[in-house]
Order: C-alpha cells, then structure tokens, then sequence
C-alpha cells in the first residue's frame, strides 16, 4: 500500500539499516502469465542449493528493487523476486485489466512450477505483499514452509477507507488531507477512491501528473511520523510517472478483489506454518490492529 519501494521511499523513510551486503541476481528471466496478457519479470539470486524465499512486493503495483535481494542471507537462501503484474519491469506497465487478486496467487504459483521448485521454505511479504502471501498460503498451505509478514495489511473496506479518510490518517495530517481532496474537482470527492483511480489511469498526461503529484503529496507524508516536508515536495513536483499508484487506487477502489472476512476465516489452513508478524506501532498506513487481528486468526 505505499509507493514503490525505491530512492523516493528511502528518502522519505531513511535508509534501511542493518541489509545484507549488496549482490547481483545470477539469474533474470521474464515468464508469460497462462491468460497470455502479461510477462513477468523476475529474478533469481543468492545460493541455488540454499532455501528458497520468495519476496512478495507492497503496493499492489510497487515492483521490487535490488534491496529486496538484501533481506536475505545469500548463504542461506535461493533468493526469488519477482514484478506483479504492471509493476517494475512486467509488461504492459499500468496493467489494470485481468490484474486481480486471484491472478497474482496464479502467477506465484506458476512461478514456482516455472523455475522447478517443489515448495516456497519461505515466503516474506509487507504491507499489500502480506496480503497477496496470505492469499496465496491459504490456498497452496502444502507449499508454504515459512512466513514472514511486516506491515500487515487485511483489506477490508475499514482498512481501505482509513489512508484516505479524514476519520483515518487525515486525523494525524489534517491540513495535507484538506489538500488532498481539495485537489479534486468539488464534484468527485464524495469519492476519493475512485475519483483518484480514474484520474490516474486518464490518458491525459496532464490529469494523470497532477493526481500523482497529489497523491504522493499525501501518502509520502504518511511514511512518517515527522515526514519531511522539503522532500516529498521536491518528489511531488517531479513525479516519475510510475504505474504504481494507477493499480493501488484500482485494487483500492475495488476492495483488492477479495472477501476480507473469508481470507482472514481461511487462516486457519495456515495456523501450523511458522509466521512471524512484524508491525510498527506507528504505522499511518496499515493500522496495527490489523497485526493483531491477524494473530488471533492465526
């Protein structure tokens, strides 16, 4: 649920401390989705004999990037991370049709099989990543060893609502939340969610820009609990024009595709694979009750 993991959140965030030393991916391959309508990039690295971890990137739509290789001990682990549909390096960028839950949990799946692995030893995902590991984990639990799961997000319309409601994080910003709907012409902010998805996906280049500028705005300062104001500025008047955020507001506007209530029911297929849940008490986007709300399910 947060803008692609790259320079821009590092800045707003500070740098992550504490990776693994940097390496490069000793494979790089791309694998055409079974409906035939995307090609996903992925990429493999660290030891081929190692355990095998799966990254699952936020957004949706953030892709991943070479830090997400340093989470993992390359000793230990054969390393794989791979671009959703429409993100990073996957094709078409933007991609908004037949980009569904249940698609990502196809592809994951198709992966596996793809690069010959009999089961994920581990699964690490944060934010909407946690999410799509769930969806996958309940439906393939025989093939899930491991999960580690930050950032927690369960998509329910309460939880969906609260990054873009003035009961939500506009309690914490409450002058860069008048911003951020005032941005919108009087008429379309009854609907935040879908007015913004709308202006996102626009082919006008101009109405596109000028909602992502808007939109980053507003959720660059919820990284932080003292965001600064100097950076997120200079991002937003600059926006690299990423895809991301089109296929967030989507997912968004049409409650990420899923029944909340019955994946979090569904939980109990998983309640024998080992999870460990990490969530920051301060987090502005992904509440903490959704950590503990996870627990109890588990």
């Amino acid at each position: 649920l947060v803008p692609r993991r790259n320079a821009t959140t590092a800045r707003c965030q500070g740098e992550l401390r504490s990776l693994f030393p940097e390496i490069e991916a000793r494979h790089k391959g791309r694998l055409e989705t079974k409906d035939g309508s995307c090609s996903l990039y992925y990429e493999v690295s660290g030891n081929p004999k190692g355990k095998v971890a799966l990254f699952l990137h936020g957004g949706p739509g953030d892709g991943c990037s070479p830090k997400h290789r340093r989470l993992f001990d390359p000793e230990a682990f054969c390393i794989v991370i791979f671009d959703q549909r429409g993100a990073g390096q996957s094709t078409p960028p933007g991609f908004n049709q037949h980009n569904k839950t249940e698609f990502l949990v196809q592809d994951i799946e198709q992966l596996r099989e793809h690069l010959g692995f009999s089961a994920w030893d581990l699964i690490v995902g944060g934010s909407w990543g946690s999410t799509l590991a769930l969806a996958y984990a309940t439906k393939f639990p025989q093939l899930v060893k491991a999960l580690v799961l930050y950032s927690i997000f369960i998509p329910s319309q309460e939880s969906i609502d609260f990054v873009y409601s003035p009961q939500g994080a506009g309690l914490f910003f409450p002058e860069a939340y008048e911003s951020f709907v005032k941005a919108l012409p009087a008429d379309e902010r009854s609907n935040l969610i879908g007015s913004y998805a709308k202006r996102l996906d626009s082919p006008d280049l101009e109405v596109r820009r000028a909602a992502l500028s808007s939109y980053l705005r507003w959720v660059l300062r919820l990284l932080s609990v003292a965001p600064d104001e100097a950076v997120i500025e200079e991002i937003a008047q600059q926006p690299d024009d990423g895809c991301g955020p089109s296929i967030e507001m989507n997912y968004m506007a049409n409650g990420c595709f899923m029944d909340a209530e019955q994946l979090l029911a569904d939980c109990f297929q998983i309640g024998h694979i080992p999870c460990t849940i990490l969530h920051g008490r301060n987090d502005l986007i992904c509440p903490p009750a959704n950590a503990w709300l996870l627990r109890q399910r588990l």
